[in-house]
């Protein structure tokens, strides 16, 4: 393990303890190395312990009981990127010290690129080196091409949220690497994406199934899974180089190169199985923290459009013994409150998780809003926006066990609904937001004669597949970013934006900045500004943006 650590830069690899707890990472992370071709020949043991570490490294999971992933959960999606997007409102403020209040502190920014890059990072180089060496073993080869696809999950919420990471020297022994631009980071990751796949490809027999979490072993699913990583990544980017964004779309929906993920079974997720039990890493924080509650913005999107979502995604809160759907505000300025009497934030409705509740990597809704873009903005020649468009509602609603989506895709002239008292009575009057005002309803056609078609379709686009995303952070957060879609609430702390450099307006931090004492490990970081062309601050916008993104 010591030789390992060597491999990778050290000041980003940080250790992912959380100030939260003394789980000891480690243990749940620990990389197992050395492998002899007999170990691989009967069933890759060396192999598949890294593997199923590199797995549940993506988004951290773990046995009932254990802390430490709930709380690494937390700190990555329920107080920061879920929160900043409003799938979640959240029972505490931690005294304005963490990035729940966009406070990015240098360890708590440090603890971040630990769980985004570093923990990826442990479990995916052991399978490198070794499979490295074996070059000349297409089983150790098609191993590899699964831990690459891995790989490129985690790390491209990584480049997501920071911008500028190592990538193509990652693996290489430097010790002080300098990073990639984002740019350069999304063409190798799709350029690699294109060569695992070919790997896998054609595969008849499964791949160390006994240790594959995902697709036990299925080689044709993975292969589906990085074509569809292919579109998200190619479609992300045709604001920014649409050439690349036509070529990577056309190789990800050709149907010779295997075919993307387009129905329910061929999902990549991870979550409790007899292979290997595991508790949803939310719970901790739902249940135990009594912290993480139901959003302001996801709630105003369910609530206003009918949406039969609502009682599947979340469960009815109460407040003095009557109950309902019941939010918090993103970025919420009020302290802990319990109580015994259901007249606090404790009483606000829950996520509907479950310990048998998987984490979603991709679902199938999503690659039809991928192929709705892609049609609106002319990068491919068959189908349409709006046919895409409602298959991915369509699909959502049998995901979520919703029923018929008919009646829902037939509604014109609903809205969003604001907050009041009535939906939030735990802050008071002291939190209010509409942002009805330029929102759209479900129905393709009902379009503001006034507004631009296309705008407003991408926006219509962008709203549900927002709703179909829940509750996979990550990218709502980073479609949000992208487009200016959907519209939502503000942050209840109206001191926030301040703390990242940014403007009053402000409604989520554009990316997590670098820690500082990753500049004092590294000399080669200095690169970073400019490979952001601004300041390494939360305000910073990343490469993908598109410049016409919208203000609200």
């Amino acid at each position: 393990m010591k030789n390992l650590k060597k491999l990778v830069l050290p000041a980003l690899a940080m250790a992912s303890a959380l100030v939260f707890t003394s789980c000891n990472q480690e243990d749940i992370n620990t990389s197992r190395t050395g492998v002899t071709d007999k170990e691989l020949n009967q069933g890759g043991l060396s192999y598949g312990l890294a593997m199923m570490s590199l797995q549940r490294s993506v988004m951290p999971i773990g046995v009932a009981g254990e802390t430490g992933p709930g709380n690494s959960m937390q700190v990555l999606e329920l107080i920061s990127t879920g929160n900043y997007i409003g799938y979640y409102g959240n029972n505490n403020n931690w005294n304005f010290n963490t990035e729940g209040t966009w406070t990015f502190t240098n360890g708590r920014m440090g603890i971040l690129y630990g769980l985004l890059y570093g923990d990826v990072a442990k479990s995916w180089l052991p399978i490198y080196i070794q499979a490295s060496r074996s070059k000349d073993n297409l089983q150790a080869q098609q191993i590899l091409a699964m831990a690459n696809i891995v790989k490129i999950v985690g790390w491209l919420r990584a480049t997501d949220a920071f911008g500028p990471i190592v990538y193509t020297k990652a693996g290489s022994g430097d010790i002080t690497p300098t990073p990639d631009a984002q740019q350069e980071v999304y063409k190798g990751m799709l350029a690699d994406l294109e060569k695992n796949a070919s790997i896998l490809r054609g595969t008849r027999e499964s791949i160390i199934a006994r240790y594959d979490l995902v697709y036990n072993g299925d080689a044709s699913k993975w292969v589906k899974l990085a074509n569809s990583l292919m579109l998200r990544m190619a479609v992300r980017v045709h604001f920014k180089d649409e050439a690349l964004a036509k070529v990577y779309i056309a190789k990800a929906l050709d149907p010779a190169n295997g075919g993307v993920i387009e129905a329910t079974a061929d999902e990549a997720k991870i979550g409790n199985s007899e292979k290997q039990p595991l508790a949803h890493p939310a719970l901790i924080s739902v249940d135990q923290y009594n912290e993480t509650r139901m959003g302001a913005t996801i709630w105003s999107y369910l609530h206003g459009y009918n949406d039969p979502r609502l009682e599947k995604y979340f469960k009815q809160g109460t407040y003095r013994d009557k109950t309902g759907y019941y939010f918090l505000p993103p970025t919420n300025d009020q302290p802990k409150k319990e109580s015994k009497e259901p007249d606090v934030a404790q009483y606000a409705s829950k996520p509907n998780f479950t310990n048998d509740t998987p984490l979603y990597w991709f679902r199938a809704s999503e690659t039809f809003f991928l192929k709705a873009e892609a049609a609106l903005y002319g990068l491919i020649a068959t189908g349409t926006a709006q046919s895409y468009y409602e298959q991915g509602v369509r699909q959502s609603f049998a995901e979520a066990g919703a029923g018929d989506a008919t009646a829902y895709l037939a509604q014109t002239g609903v809205l969003p609904a604001a907050t009041s008292v009535a939906n939030n009575p735990y802050l008071q009057r002291s939190y209010s937001d509409n942002i009805a005002s330029g929102n759209v309803s479900p129905n393709w056609l009902d379009v503001d004669a006034t507004r631009n078609q296309q705008e407003v379709q991408l926006q219509k686009i962008i709203t549900q597949k927002y709703l179909a995303l829940f509750p996979n952070a990550y990218e709502a957060w980073t479609e949000y970013r992208r487009t200016g879609y959907p519209f939502i609430m503000k942050p209840a702390d109206k001191g926030a934006p301040s703390r990242i450099g940014g403007n009053a307006s402000m409604r989520a931090p554009e990316r997590f900045s670098y820690p500082a004492s990753a500049y004092d490990s590294n000399p080669n970081l200095k690169v970073i500004p400019s490979l952001l062309g601004g300041v390494d601050l939360g305000a910073t916008q990343l490469w993908w943006v598109r410049d016409n993104r919208p203000n609200q």
